[in-house]
C-alpha cells in the first residue's frame, strides 16, 4: 500500500468517524460476495418500485445480472439507522454491468481492469431525513483499498454525477449517454483513481460540505 492509499484511508476514516459520531445511530454492515444479499435486494426492489422504476425490474435486467453474475460477485453495503435499513451500495469487479448497458458508446479500457463498480446507491428514510452518503461511500472505498482494487467507476443520473464528482470522479465522456434499457434516460460514467479521490477529499470543503443527500433525489434518478 503506497502512500496515496494510505493518506486517502485516513480521510475515509475521518469521514466514517463523523458518521459515527452523528445523531442518528448509524452503522455500515459489509456482505461479502457470496454471503445473502437477500435483504438488499428486497430494499431495492422496494424502492424501485415505490418510484415507478419498473426497467430496473424487467425480466431483460434480471437476465443481464445473471449473466454476469452479479450478486454473487459483488460486495453489498448496507447502511441502518438504529435497526432501519436507510441506504445500499453494491460493489463490483469487472466485468462491469455499465459494460453491457453503455457498449454502443464505449467499452472499458485496460486502465479500469483494476476499479471496482458503484451501483444502486439507494437511501430511503422513513423520517425524510437526509442519509450521511459520505459515510457509506467511505466505508466502500476502504473496503475497495484494502483489497488492492485502483479505482472507481460508475454509471449514475445527473444528481448522483454531482456527488461521486463531489467525491473525486471524473465524467469519461463529456456528453450524457442516453441507455435503452434504462427508458432511454440520460446516464453519465465516471471514473477515478484513488489519488484523485484524494485530492478531492483534501479540498477545505470536502469533509464538511453535503454530509448528507437528499434521500428521494438517489431513488428517483436510478
Amino acid at each position: 500500500m503506497d502512500t496515496t492509499d494510505l493518506q486517502l484511508r485516513d480521510y475515509l476514516q475521518r469521514l466514517q468517524v463523523a458518521l459515527i459520531n452523528q445523531q442518528g445511530g448509524y452503522r455500515v454492515v459489509i456482505l461479502e460476495a457470496g454471503s445473502d444479499a437477500r435483504e438488499f435486494e428486497r430494499f431495492v426492489g422496494r424502492q424501485f418500485r415505490l418510484r415507478l422504476q419498473h426497467y430496473m425490474l424487467t425480466s431483460r435486467a434480471r437476465a443481464l445480472e445473471t449473466s454476469l453474475a452479479i450478486v454473487a460477485r459483488s460486495t453489498h453495503f448496507l447502511m441502518y439507522q438504529r435497526d432501519q435499513l436507510v441506504g445500499v451500495l453494491r460493489v463490483t469487479p469487472s466485468p462491469f454491468e455499465w459494460a453491457s448497458l453503455a457498449q454502443q458508446y464505449l467499452s472499458p479500457t485496460v486502465a479500469l481492469a483494476r476499479h471496482v463498480e458503484f451501483s444502486r446507491l439507494i437511501t430511503h428514510s422513513q423520517q425524510h431525513r437526509s442519509v450521511p452518503i459520505n459515510g457509506l461511500l467511505a466505508v466502500a472505498t476502504e473496503w475497495a483499498i484494502n483489497r488492492g482494487y485502483q479505482g472507481i467507476t460508475a454509471l449514475c443520473r445527473s444528481p448522483q454525477r454531482r456527488m461521486f464528482q463531489r467525491f473525486g470522479l471524473t465524467p469519461l465522456p463529456s456528453t450524457a449517454l442516453h441507455i435503452e434499457q434504462r427508458a432511454r434516460g440520460d446516464y453519465w460514467l465516471l471514473a477515478a483513481q484513488w489519488r484523485e479521490i484524494l485530492a478531492a477529499l483534501q479540498q477545505p470543503v470536502a469533509l464538511n460540505a453535503n454530509p448528507s443527500e437528499n434521500c428521494d433525489e438517489h431513488v428517483r434518478q436510478f
